[in-house]
């Protein structure tokens, strides 16, 4: 009996085990995802510009919210008034609203620690992310870290022609060569 009791006590602890590790799993998975979908957008924006002629870009804006900040991303397209959304977007360059647990840092070439605050809903803020007409981009990167642990998850680089890259816990590509 005792062998039996023991022998039950074992597999529960290894299915609780199992089970603490795939609900990790599924957002990290979900995580990736959202990375992965955000690293489609910029390049559909970046094909966008080019192709209309029209210069677009990504607002950040960071605001706090019930104990936790929200991050959510705001796709911009150059008119003659300043920037504003994009009119006639079909859903597809609706904001982008970051998981609750996640912590952005942005690095542009031109400046190193870009300040992501909430906006002013009366301005029309500039992006600080901008996709040129001509083909070019701020170049720059975007790290994901976890809120509680500032632990890094992802690091999104982009060169000034371009070249995007979603880079698992801080690989670097180099984006500023020296």
């Amino acid at each position: 009996m005792i062998e039996l009791l023991i022998t039950v006590l074992v597999i529960v602890l290894l299915t609780s085990v199992v089970s603490l590790n795939v609900g990790r799993g599924g957002g990290e998975i979900a995580l990736r995802e959202d990375a992965q979908h955000l690293l489609a957008l910029m390049e559909y924006v970046q094909t966008e510009a080019e192709m209309s002629g029209v210069d677009h870009g990504l607002y950040l804006e960071q605001k706090p919210g019930r104990g936790i900040q929200t991050t959510t991303g705001y796709w911009l397209r150059r008119y003659d008034q300043g920037w504003a959304e994009p009119r006639g977007a079909s859903g597809v360059l609706i904001p982008f609203v970051f998981d609750d647990n996640t912590e952005l840092w942005l690095t542009l070439a031109d400046n190193p620690n870009v300040e992501i605050g909430e906006r002013d809903p009366d301005l029309r803020p500039s992006p600080q992310i901008i996709f040129f007409a001509s083909g070019e981009v701020t170049q720059g990167y975007l790290d994901w870290m976890t809120q509680d642990t500032q632990e890094l998850i992802f690091r999104m680089e982009w060169s000034f022609f371009g070249d995007f890259a979603l880079l698992p816990s801080g690989q670097s590509l180099d984006a500023f060569p020296p």
